[in-house]
C-alpha cells in the first residue's frame, strides 16, 4: 500500500457540502465515500444524493442521525441517484427513489475496518476514500476555524466525516459548509 494518500489530489473528493439544521452528517459522509469509489472505478466525480439516504435508508433516524454502515448498504443494495436528480433539501421525507430520473451508482458491498485499528485504517484509506465517526460534541471541534485542530479529541462517538488522506494531521472533509475549518 502507499504510504501517502491524499484523495483530493487524485480527483476523489466533491467540494465541502452543507446538511444544515438536519443531523445528517451520516448521510453525507456515505455519500462522499461512495462518491470518492466511484470516481476510482470509473474515473468519474459525481456528486450524489444525501437526501435519497435520508429519505429511503429506514434503519436510521433521519435529521435525528444515522449509521453510515446502513447507508452504505442502502448502496450497495440499491444503488443511489445523483444529487441533480434527487436534490438535498435537510428535511426528512417520503422516499422518492422509484420516482427519480437519471443514472443511479452501486457498490459491490460494504467492509469494516476493526475499531481502533489505526493500521487498518490508513492500509484500507490507501485504497480508497473512508467515511470514519467522530466525537464532534466538543466546544473546540465546533468552533473549529482552520490549521492543525489542538483541541481535546474525544470517544464519545456522535458525528460522521470523511477522513481524505493516510497522512497526519488528519484531513477530514465535514459536511458543514465552509465556515468550519
Amino acid at each position: 500500500y502507499p504510504q501517502r494518500m491524499d484523495w483530493r489530489k487524485k480527483g476523489a473528493v466533491t467540494p465541502v457540502k452543507n446538511q444544515g439544521g438536519c443531523g445528517s452528517c451520516w448521510t453525507f459522509s456515505s455519500v462522499a465515500a461512495v462518491e470518492g469509489i466511484n470516481k476510482i472505478v470509473t474515473g468519474q466525480l459525481l456528486s450524489l444524493s444525501e437526501q435519497e439516504l435520508l429519505d429511503c435508508e429506514r434503519r436510521s433516524y433521519g435529521c435525528r442521525g444515522g449509521f453510515p454502515l446502513y447507508a452504505l448498504q442502502y448502496v450497495a443494495n440499491s444503488g443511489i441517484h445523483l444529487r441533480q436528480y434527487y436534490p438535498y433539501e435537510g428535511v426528512q421525507r417520503q422516499c422518492r427513489a422509484s420516482q427519480a430520473k437519471g443514472p443511479k451508482v452501486k457498490t459491490d458491498g460494504v467492509g469494516r475496518v476493526p475499531r481502533n485499528n489505526e493500521q487498518a485504517l490508513i492500509q484500507r484509506i490507501a485504497i480508497q476514500p473512508v467515511s470514519i465517526v467522530v466525537e464532534a460534541k466538543g466546544r473546540a471541534f465546533q468552533n473549529y476555524r482552520g490549521g492543525i485542530f489542538a483541541g481535546p479529541c474525544g470517544t464519545s462517538i456522535d458525528h460522521a466525516v470523511q477522513r481524505l488522506g493516510t497522512e497526519m494531521p488528519l484531513i477530514l472533509k465535514n459536511s458543514w459548509g465552509n465556515f468550519w475549518g
